[in-house]
């Protein structure tokens, strides 16, 4: 029974999106007009609604024309009202800036920006209906709404609800705007003592590299002040004068992603996440073996995001 629930809603949210996506392809900025803006009753609406009902048939019932005057007094504010939500959507622009990239489990704050000519009123937005919705309390303002970012992949952007209660709340006056944008989601870092060994390792390297650098052979223009005289005198064929250390090249490292499956892969990708966030702190070089596919070594945000996104990817 479950199962049968489950595909039947997997089959009316299919064919909602296809009949939406007619109505309204993706866009980068999206006007709202009577084509993409939808009216229903409230949970309020719908009690208010009955009331009418039982009033009309309780003045026709016993003839009372003040409870007659009532219920039709009461559907003009109904209809008022309908007026007044489809207003109060009607015309507004909507934007958003290009999302960037979150990590799993992450939060991500997509900024949108709703420009009208005319003030609204008590706007509000969201992706999920289950996630607090942003409020937009005035005309041409920035807000930011939460996206729950869960798994790591590219993903377009969901779709973007925007919806007003207003003016006396029966009716929830909405429209569903499909934005063509896509963001990244990476790997949840996950601490690894893969960084702390390599920096120990790097460390020691550089250590011997200094200490065996500080001298070296003689070679003619060379100041006599650097020259080793006690030394010279045990070893008069072989002269050799004080050198400067010089500052150790850091070699690369590469960050290598085994062939497995499942949930050893995304342990072993929120690993090499944390290694690139650590060592991209340090500017360190580095590299990433993944599949067929490698990376040469190298250092900052551009190279960062392009291994971040073959991580997001694999």
């Amino acid at each position: 029974m479950k199962h049968l629930k489950w595909r039947f809603q997997q089959w009316f949210r299919q064919r909602l999106n296809n009949w939406l996506n007619k109505r309204q392809p993706p866009a980068r900025q999206v006007t709202l007009s009577q084509k993409i803006i939808y009216i229903l009753p409230s949970r309020f609406g719908l009690w208010y609604i009955l009331l009418l009902i039982l009033l009309y048939f309780l003045g026709t019932n016993y003839q009372n024309n003040v409870i007659l005057l009532m219920s039709y007094m009461l559907v003009s504010v109904l209809l008022l009202a309908l007026v007044l939500a489809w207003r109060n959507l009607h015309n507004i622009t909507v934007s958003c800036a290009p999302v960037l990239s979150a990590y799993a489990t992450e939060t991500l704050m997509v900024p949108v920006a709703l420009q009208t000519p005319e003030p609204k009123q008590q706007i509000q937005c969201y992706f999920h209906s289950q996630q607090q919705p942003s409020v937009l309390a005035d005309a041409n303002l920035h807000v930011m709404v939460p996206l729950l970012a869960e798994n790591r992949g590219y993903y377009p952007l969901p779709r973007l609800t925007v919806h007003s209660y207003y003016p006396f709340g029966l009716f929830n006056c909405k429209s569903m705007l499909m934005l063509d944008y896509h963001f990244w989601v990476f790997p949840k870092p996950l601490p690894s003592e893969s960084v702390e060994a390599l920096a120990v390792d790097r460390g020691t390297k550089n250590q011997i590299a200094a200490d065996y650098d500080t001298i070296r052979s003689y070679h003619p223009g060379d100041s006599l002040k650097l020259m080793l005289w006690k030394r010279l005198a045990r070893d008069p064929d072989n002269p050799v004068v004080k050198h400067a250390p010089s500052s150790p090249v850091p070699e690369p490292d590469w960050i290598t992603i085994p062939t497995v499956t499942g949930a050893a892969l995304e342990v072993a990708l929120s690993k090499a996440c944390y290694m690139m966030l650590q060592l991209e702190q340090r500017s360190k070089p580095y590299g990433l073996r993944i599949n067929t596919k490698s990376i040469s070594p190298s250092c900052g945000q551009q190279h960062l995001q392009r291994c971040l996104r073959e991580l997001a990817l694999c």
